[in-house]
């Protein structure tokens, strides 16, 4: 990470004959009439498609309205800071923006403690981990934090509704130039060239001997012996190493209950990942677990509410199937063992949707059920999704910290795929029919 991506900046818009596509509060601030938006580097992005000028980059907007302090808009103090006034931190609004944009630092660097406890905040508000920061680490670094829950306050619900409709004067542009840069690739003489090279490594790839893992068996409880029950995902075990017990609460659980039915789908996998904490054998949470599966259009809320019911019901039909493989990478992992966890969820008469994990897990048993998950991947672990073919589809690589990395795909009965996983020099390969 560089040295730019803790420093606080003012920036700047362009794409002036865009506005009459923005909201009002963004017209605002093409006309000139607002303050400039202060924001945090988050990442900065190495993209050869973009030209140097027009990079870009991630970054955690700032607000000077500090009466919507709550516990994920986190109070920076302009001690801290360095800016004129105390600014709010909206943890939960990281967008992107180009780096032209950018007019110049303002104010002081921030701490990398700093730093870090305000995309764990972030983190935790949009479930990428289970833990927030506590009150006091928060308050040991200077910043504050408030009572007030985002996500059930209306006047804070509406203020982020605001803000959101208002950094659309940094996404837009470059959500356009994307489209931009996508919609060139797609020449006649690009696709024919591309149409060549692939003819071409396909007969020069030898082939498959491997046995392939027939998932529509799977679905009829049809399994190879190396594939075993998952007891406990990973997200799961690491949960556990929480001093906080969850208790049951019929009130708490028909509230959730309730906001599941709702249209808003961050609010719905809110709620289904809370039942699946609460609400173990609770009737009423397993159905609307279940209708929730079998309805919903989003994948992110379908495998939220797949685990939740995994915790709740485990082997309820309706959360589909899940194996796991001990994978077997030589030296490379050292004391480390690591097991690939499929899962399958019917959606529809023909398609399903498919989950892929690796984590790391104790090397020194078979039996998977009984080991106990380590914290941290080895940093560089890859988890390749591949066509029939060997070409790459997608890919996730593990970082010093992740605890487990993961693909979502959703294929039709008969598709074929493979699903790598390396590290260094080393890699295995499973084949897969849906």
């Amino acid at each position: 990470m560089g040295s730019k991506s803790l420093d606080t900046l003012s920036c700047r818009i362009f794409f002036r004959t865009a506005a009459s596509t923005l909201f009002g509060c963004s017209k605002t601030i093409l006309a000139g009439n607002s303050l400039p938006i202060n924001v945090i580097i988050i990442t900065e992005e190495n993209n050869d498609i973009f030209p140097q000028e027009w990079q870009v980059i991630s970054v955690m907007l700032l607000s000077g309205e500090t009466d919507f302090l709550n516990d994920v808009d986190l109070l920076i103090p302009s001690d801290i800071s360095g800016l004129e006034a105390d600014v709010l931190a909206q943890t939960w609004l990281i967008e992107e923006m180009f780096v032209c944009n950018l007019v110049k630092p303002v104010g002081k660097r921030l701490s990398r403690n700093v730093y870090d406890l305000l995309l764990s905040v972030g983190d935790y508000h949009h479930q990428i981990i289970d833990q927030p920061p506590t009150v006091s680490e928060i308050q040991l670094s200077g910043l504050k934090i408030g009572t007030k829950k985002a996500i059930e306050n209306l006047e804070i619900i509406n203020f982020h509704q605001y803000q959101l409709a208002c950094s659309d004067i940094l996404s837009l542009p470059v959500a356009a130039y994307r489209s931009y840069v996508k919609s060139i690739k797609f020449t006649e003489a690009v696709l024919e060239e591309a149409l060549q090279v692939e003819q071409e490594l396909i007969a020069e790839k030898p082939k498959k001997t491997s046995k392939v893992n027939l998932l529509s068996q799977w679905l009829q409880n049809t399994f190879d012996s190396q594939w075993q029950l998952l007891l406990q995902i990973p997200s799961l075990a690491i949960a556990t190493r929480s001093t906080v017990d969850f208790e049951s609460n019929p009130d708490e659980i028909a509230i959730l209950i309730k906001q599941i039915s709702e249209q808003d789908e961050h609010y719905k996998r809110k709620a289904a990942k809370r039942l699946g904490e609460i609400a173990v054998r609770n009737v009423n949470a397993i159905e609307a677990l279940v209708d929730l599966i079998r309805n919903t259009q989003d994948d992110e809320t379908l495998w939220v509410a797949v685990e939740s019911l995994w915790k709740i019901n485990p082997g309820n039909p309706a959360a589909g199937v899940r194996r796991v493989k001990l994978i077997d990478l030589g030296m490379q992992l050292r004391s480390e063992a690591v097991a690939l966890a499929v899962a399958l969820v019917p959606k529809g008469a023909s398609q399903v949707g498919v989950l892929l994990q690796v984590y790391s897990t104790d090397a020194q048993t078979q039996d998977i059920a009984a080991s106990k998950p380590l914290l941290h991947l080895p940093p560089g672990l890859k988890l390749i999704l591949l066509s029939e073919t060997g070409d790459i589809l997608r890919e996730v690589i593990a970082r010093n910290a992740d605890v487990y990395i993961q693909l979502k795909l959703n294929g039709e009965r008969g598709e074929k795929f493979s699903v790598k996983v390396a590290l260094e020099a080393a890699s295995i390969t499973e084949d897969f029919e849906i």
